[in-house]
């Protein structure tokens, strides 16, 4: 990141640089059995620039093409709209908690096992039901540094469960 800093700084009076690293792990249930598990990891960047009083902007995910990253920048600048601000110089940001750490340590395992269990539940009630069900989990860390010094960081996870059933009577779906 900070390397991208320089080169836009290079170029543009301001800059500031943004970037996003993630991994989600979704685990399906279609049928009342198991259908697939995903892992979905990505890491992105983004760039704003302050060039002749007006704003560009470029994103990534290409992570090894800092040049064009920079480039896209300098050329939306031209069609920006001016700028009414200045990006903040070193300040301290109250701490919000919107990371725990538990998530991570959450296993595959103890995913489908959950899945399982919510379907279980769910049939033990109606047994000729047939549910879908989602356990989700995700983390994310986001970055920003600017060219004034200014700087923040922070972790985010969420964990969800979700179910949904279809009973089919005769001809009616309840």
């Amino acid at each position: 990141m900070e390397n991208i800093l320089t080169q836009a700084k290079k170029v543009a009076e301001e800059a500031e640089v943004f970037m996003v690293s993630s991994e989600e792990i979704p685990v399906q249930f279609e049928a009342n059995r198991l259908k697939h598990i995903q892992s979905k990891q990505s890491r992105s960047l983004a760039l704003r620039i302050i060039k002749q009083g007006k704003i560009g902007y470029s994103a990534t995910t290409e992570l090894g093409d800092i040049q064009r990253l920079v480039n896209n920048a300098v050329e939306t600048a031209q069609f920006g709209t001016p700028s009414k601000f200045d990006f903040p110089p070193p300040t301290s940001y109250p701490r919000i908690e919107v990371f725990d750490p538990n998530i991570e340590s959450v296993s595959l395992e103890e995913m489908v096992r959950l899945g399982e269990e919510l379907i279980t539940i769910v049939r033990e009630h109606t047994p000729e039901i047939v549910c879908e069900a989602g356990v989700l989990k995700s983390v994310a860390s986001v970055r920003i540094i600017n060219s004034r010094g200014g700087q923040a960081n922070y972790g985010v996870s969420t964990f969800s469960l979700g179910i949904e059933g279809s009973l089919i009577r005769d001809t009616d779906m309840l």
